[in-house]
């Protein structure tokens, strides 16, 4: 009975000292879940017991979720928390693409120079040294029957010792004598020369080149001049051309049979090469009207020729206009001016696209954001663009540049 009174009595002494450190201990748990820990959003390794700055970027600390604070991620919430690069949420202003036909008139730079149909050349028939030149400067006018040079030939001297000869025996052989006048004729000699040889009976040791046709002396050397290049978006290119030094043949210089001394340009046929772009070139075809706008001035003609194929380092289409009889000179920079309508497409604001470089993209408009989208352009016509890619229900960015990050990547939404 003693013992068990002694047991009671130290319970009973012991029950009040239990009983305050289970309630000190749930008291500490409680204050333990309650103490608010803060983190750098940029570091998350950066933690704080109270609100301050990070001590790597100075961004503001945040308060990081306590227990039965977390976000529960929903579908919707899930799409809208991708990455920017493939979705971007914005109030922007959309539009819708408009299926229609278009009117398009666009401009192409071009370039005045001759038509190659009516570029002659002046040839010597015989081989021999030049005595005279009469030609001494790039571009110098010419007349038909003008004398642009002398040669003396070996070749022409015997042929002209041969027929005195024939005419000299007192019986003329008119077989022989038919021969020797052809021959002379097919060396160059014209009949005014050899009516005037047979009379005198004296050879001549230089005998005159003349020219067959009217235009502007230019050396072989000398280059047609070049189209100015078109840009897709717009033009007001340069043409940058190398100086051509002019070589001409001078006096002394030996020429062989058939070797042309000079080319002669009739300015009188001209014609304007074009340089359109691919997409323009598509829209373009031989006999189409075209205004040839030069000095604020406009001249009406035709397409006389589409070239089917790109020159040597060129990536733009040529396109050739003959204007007979203009008042123009040659390597005049003009602008043509198309008219044409085009075939029912899409047709969206031009800064409703973004150009990737390889490709180009939109924004398409799905419940509260915007996914990249690639299209294809087909034509331009003023401020809009026909693209094929999308639909005419798609809702797009407006001014999709907005929604361009400088330091993202976009992935497209193929």
């Amino acid at each position: 009975m003693k013992n068990r009174s002694v047991s009671r009595f130290i319970i009973s002494c012991l029950l009040p000292g239990v009983y305050c450190f289970l309630l000190i201990a749930c008291s500490s748990k409680q204050e333990a879940g309650t103490i608010d820990t803060y983190t750098c959003p940029m570091h998350p390794t950066v933690i704080s017991d109270k609100q301050g700055v990070c001590p790597v970027c100075n961004m503001d600390l945040v308060r990081k979720a306590r227990p039965g604070e977390e976000v529960r991620i929903t579908e919707d919430l899930a799409r809208l928390i991708k990455s920017p690069n493939e979705t971007i949420v914005s109030q922007i202003e959309t539009v819708k693409g408009e299926y229609t036909r278009k009117a398009i008139l666009f401009d192409i730079p071009g370039v005045v120079t001759y038509d190659t149909r009516y570029a002659f050349t002046i040839p010597v028939k015989i081989g021999g040294r030049l005595e005279k030149v009469y030609i001494k400067n790039n571009f110098q006018p010419v007349k038909k029957g003008m004398k642009v040079a002398e040669i003396y030939s070996q070749e022409l001297v015997a042929a002209q010792q041969e027929l005195i000869y024939l005419l000299n025996q007192p019986t003329q052989d008119e077989t022989l004598l038919a021969d020797s006048k052809s021959k002379l004729r097919l060396l160059g000699v014209s009949n005014e020369q050899l009516s005037e040889l047979i009379a005198s009976r004296k050879a001549q040791y230089q005998f005159a080149v003349y020219s067959d046709h009217d235009g502007y002396i230019i050396t072989e050397a000398t280059a047609a001049p070049i189209a100015p290049v078109p840009s897709t978006m717009g033009m007001e290119p340069a043409v940058s051309q190398t100086p051509v030094v002019a070589e001409f043949i001078r006096e002394g210089n030996y020429v062989t049979a058939g070797q042309t001394l000079f080319k002669v340009i009739d300015t009188r046929a001209l014609r304007i090469d074009l340089s359109t772009t691919p997409e323009q070139s598509k829209m373009i075809k031989a006999g189409d009207s075209v205004a040839i706008l030069v000095n604020g001035k406009a001249i009406y003609t035709r397409v006389d020729f589409v070239q089917p194929f790109y020159e040597t380092n060129q990536e733009f289409v040529t396109v050739r206009v003959n204007v007979p009889n203009a008042n123009l000179k040659i390597g005049e920079l003009v602008k043509a001016s198309w008219k044409t309508n085009s075939n029912e497409a899409i047709w969206i604001p031009r800064e409703a696209i973004v150009d990737l470089g390889l490709e180009r993209i939109v924004f398409v408009k799905t419940r509260n954001a915007f996914k990249a989208k690639p299209v294809e352009i087909k034509q331009y016509a003023d401020d809009r663009v026909s693209v094929q890619g999308i639909s005419s229900s798609d809702e797009i960015a407006a001014h999709a540049q907005f929604l361009v990050d400088s330091e993202g990547f976009i992935r497209n939404a193929h």
